[in-house]
């Protein structure tokens, strides 16, 4: 019996590990019977439970239509609160969104219904579809502890007295990567479909059947408005992009950046689960109105910091909604930040300390792969850290990809190089479990960097570059214990396999900015966030940025740079804070901001708005 029961349990183990093989870039770290865990001198910390109460598909896949309306089960036993409803009328405005009957139903045991034939026809049909037999309806999921859950949508029809739930758009359509030739078009349906997009003239489809679509314009001419009309079973979609103009025209124009928009205080849209979708649609909506051709975006889009896929999932639904109707038209580019990581977390009951290391398998279910379906980006970024001088297995893959994290897209004569300063986050304990440090930069991101900028150089096409990453080089407030400054602290590092990189945080830093500062002459500004304000930072040869008594190398800068930190879309202020570098610190403010970068061929100007109010926070030139 005993050999039966060992038998038994190490067929047991190697199935648990090839289901869930640890990563050699990982120290300490193993699994057995009971589950993964980080391996301390004296005992083992198990990995917490991720303690899913929903699937997040469930909360718009499962509606079924009755003779009086709509039944949803959102399949969560657990959510008890009030479903607020109400028709989209995609006729009336060019940025639709519900607007909510007077009267709400209550959800019990996650389950609600909608009366549409009792409470939203005569003279509240305001989509007509007693007449036409069909269409949309918003909803809101409203817990009983007052937060805002989900925004939902549903296409219906209404035939034979019964009224069917119909495949639905449930995210967008998406305008993405945008061109002087076209642009790719994503958006989410509730099942599976193969939809196509009319265009110029031409249908654009993808024939495999998929609830995830991104369908690729192209062949369209330059600096050309083009409607295009999406088409999912008896229901369309028409909007308008506007294409790029040719490379290098050095027409006058506009574009947009913002950081850190997740969750805020005081209640309501400030806190749609996870991110703070009051602002966000202020910021969105003046970015059009003051006709923005791109929103550049880099990082905290999302409370995060979660163990659960569902809930992530759910978190970059209701950022993407809050900007929705207004990403119909023109794209947003975002980028990783900190709070985008998705964890293992190892909870230590003895000293109550947290261990925490990005998700695994990398390719599958990490945080970079979660941002990778989320959003659709430019694919022209490095492969990952493999192969570098710290692999331990040059022969496999290692480390998570870089695809969508890290990437270069141009407009006009405008580049704009987006980095990861968070990838393969080790948020706690990295000196025991191994993981990268928040705002260091590794070393195959930084070679392509070099690479990249280079080719920028020279293309005649490109007059400025712009260079955003999450993490200031130089943190003025909420950051300055870590960001690359660590109080000064250089011993800080990423940690790979238990072997630390050579280099410190402040050298990796310098490293950094010699390529971006003296290696490039094209290159304008860093554009970070991670601390929640906004400020500009003119950094100068002369400005002191080194602790005292530091002994290693120092930087000389060749020329005066600027750092332009918004971190200002939502999230809780950080005040200000004492640095040696402080009075090069320009209109530091707590105000929620937009940052909007106006470029007409060889000058550069910058108008920064409050998008709540309208103020003007600050303006003024960067290039003459």
């Amino acid at each position: 019996m005993r050999h039966i029961l060992i038998g038994s349990l190490l067929i047991l183990l190697s199935l648990l590990a090839k289901a869930q093989e640890i990563p050699a870039v990982y120290s300490n770290i193993s699994i057995d019977e009971k589950g993964l865990f980080l391996q301390l001198e004296d005992r083992k910390i198990y990995a917490v439970h991720r303690k899913d109460l929903f699937q997040f598909e469930d909360l718009y896949s499962n509606i079924e239509g009755i003779n009086l309306g709509l039944d949803l089960d959102f399949k969560f036993p657990e959510l008890n609160g009030i479903l607020y409803y109400g028709f989209i009328n995609y006729e009336d405005g060019r940025y639709p969104q519900p607007v909510y009957f007077r009267e709400s139903s209550q959800i019990v045991n996650g389950k609600a219904q909608i009366p549409i034939r009792g409470n939203l026809s005569g003279k509240y049909d305001m989509v007509n579809w007693e007449k036409s037999g069909k269409g949309i309806l918003g909803y809101r999921i409203v817990a009983s502890n007052g937060m805002i859950f989900y925004d939902g949508r549903v296409a219906f029809s209404f035939k034979d007295n019964l009224f069917t739930a119909e495949p639905t758009v449930v995210e967008g359509p998406f305008v993405n990567q945008l061109t002087h030739k076209g642009a790719v078009i994503s958006f989410k349906t509730s099942k599976a479909i193969a939809p196509s997009i009319l265009c110029n003239g031409k249908v654009f489809q993808n024939k495999q059947e998929s609830v995830s679509h991104e369908i690729r314009l192209n062949k369209l001419e330059a600096d050309q408005v083009y409607s295009y009309k999406l088409t999912v079973g008896d229901f369309e979609y028409e909007f308008e992009l506007k294409t790029a103009p040719e490379p290098g025209s050095r027409k006058p124009f506009t574009f947009a950046y913002g950081s850190d928009s997740r969750s805020g205080q005081g209640g309501g849209e400030r806190d749609i689960y996870g991110t703070n979708a009051y602002i966000m649609k202020r910021i969105a909506a003046l970015a059009k109105l003051e006709d923005a051709k791109f929103v550049q975006f880099t990082g905290d889009v999302i409370d995060g910091y979660d163990t659960s896929r569902e809930r992530m999932n759910l978190q970059y639904a209701n950022w993407k909604h809050a900007v929705e109707p207004w990403w119909h038209y023109m794209p947003f580019y975002a980028g990783f930040g900190n709070h985008e990581a998705y964890n293992f977390i190892f909870h230590d009951p003895q000293t109550q300390q947290n261990y925490m290391i990005d998700h695994f398998p990398f390719a599958t279910d990490s945080g970079e792969s979660l941002f990778q379906d989320n959003f659709s980006l430019p694919q022209n970024g490095p492969h990952s850290e493999d192969n570098s001088k710290y692999d331990p297995n040059p022969d496999k893959d290692d480390f998570p990809s870089y695809k969508e994290s890290v990437y270069w897209y141009s407009y006009d004569n405008v580049a704009m190089v987006v980095l990861n300063s968070d990838y393969w986050y080790a948020p706690q304990g990295l000196n025991v479990s191994s993981g990268n440090l928040h705002a260091y930069i590794m070393d195959n991101q930084l070679k392509w960097l070099e690479r990249t900028l280079k080719q920028l150089e020279k293309d005649k096409n490109i007059d400025h570059v712009f260079v955003s990453m999450h993490t200031p080089c130089f943190p003025n407030g909420g950051h300055v214990k870590d960001d690359m400054w660590y109080h000064g602290n250089n011993k800080w590092r990423a940690v790979v396999n238990g072997k630390p990189y050579k280099q410190g945080i402040i050298e990796r830093r310098d490293e950094l900015m010699d390529i971006v500062i003296n290696k490039s002459k094209k290159t304008v500004a860093f554009l970070t966030g991670d601390e929640h304000n906004y400020n500009l930072l003119t950094i100068t040869e002369d400005m002191e940025r080194y602790p005292q008594g530091y002994l290693y190398k120092k930087l000389e800068l060749s020329r005066t740079f600027y750092q332009i930190n918004n971190g200002a879309a939502g999230a809780p202020y950080y005040a200000q804070e004492k640095t040696p570098w402080s009075e090069n610190v320009r209109n530091f403010s707590t105000q929620n901001a937009l940052v909007l970068i106006d470029v007409d061929g060889n000058k550069i100007s910058v108008r920064v708005k409050n998008p709540d109010t309208l103020e003007l926070i600050d303006e003024y030139i960067l290039r003459k």
